[in-house]
């Protein structure tokens, strides 16, 4: 047993060498560094709107052929289906199929291709998420006060929009430099792509910063208002004894 333990770690030894040299190697070539992070980028954003926004049928096949189909989004999709999303989803999905094209990836299926072993690189895979994690570390830290909610719901899908933000601005700044070696349609298609997401990120960007500071006292003494009224109202999410004693502190506090 110990004879085979130590063979194994050994064996883990040479293919951690292996792997920190071909990222040497990979860390040299800023083209191929382009070509591997704007790929990820766009594949992990395809993969979050296909999980967040539960759109069925999306294989990887489709992505490859680029003949993706998506269906009209709901609130059983997504409490951002008010945008009209289903556009700039379908042009980030056929995106996919148009870098294949350019970087030449059609192989990437194969597992003993040269090309595949950079997307597996625990070392390559690593300097993706610091770029990741910096990335959402801005956003959060500039959307921060707007993304708290009492609505488990809403809450759960602003953070969802700021993974998704993330990963597009990794794809825009490393796919800048790229387009200019793109075929003309490729390029084209790029461009209105990147222009038209931006467009409609921008839309819901301003709706979440006009929604403003949640201010939860605010929220309860209005919905005892309602009820007050005769309004029958859910207290999902905030406390109605909370409202109570907040509304008797105001008084007191008048008086």
């Amino acid at each position: 047993m110990k004879l085979k333990r130590k063979l194994r770690k050994q064996k883990e030894k040479r293919e951690l060498v292996s792997k920190a040299l071909d990222y040497k190697e990979f860390s040299a070539q800023k083209n191929e560094k382009t070509k591997v992070f704007s790929m990820m980028a766009l594949s992990n954003l395809c993969k979050h709107y296909r999980n967040y926004f539960n759109i069925p049928g999306i294989t990887d096949e489709n992505l490859v052929n680029g003949d993706t189909k998506i269906p009209v989004l709901t609130e059983k999709n997504t409490l951002w289906c008010t945008f009209k999303l289903e556009d700039i989803i379908q042009r980030t999905f056929r995106a996919v199929s148009r870098l294949i094209q350019e970087y030449e990836y059609e192989d990437l299926q194969n597992p003993n291709q040269r090309k595949i072993k950079d997307f597996k690189n625990e070392f390559v895979i690593v300097e993706f998420s610091k770029m990741y994690q910096k990335e959402l570390m801005e956003l959060k830290f500039g959307f921060g006060k707007y993304l708290k909610s009492n609505y488990k719901e809403t809450e759960k899908a602003l953070k969802e929009m700021i993974v998704l933000f993330a990963y597009y601005e990794i794809f825009k700044k490393q796919i800048q430099d790229k387009l200019n070696d793109f075929s003309k349609n490729n390029r084209m298609y790029m461009k209105t792509f990147i222009t038209k997401t931006d467009r409609k990120f921008e839309e819901i960007k301003d709706v979440i910063i006009e929604g403003g500071e949640p201010d939860f006292k605010k929220d309860m003494l209005e919905l005892l208002k309602f009820e007050e009224a005769g309004i029958k109202i859910r207290w999902i999410g905030y406390n109605r004894k909370t409202a109570l004693k907040m509304k008797l502190q105001g008084k007191k506090v008048e008086v």
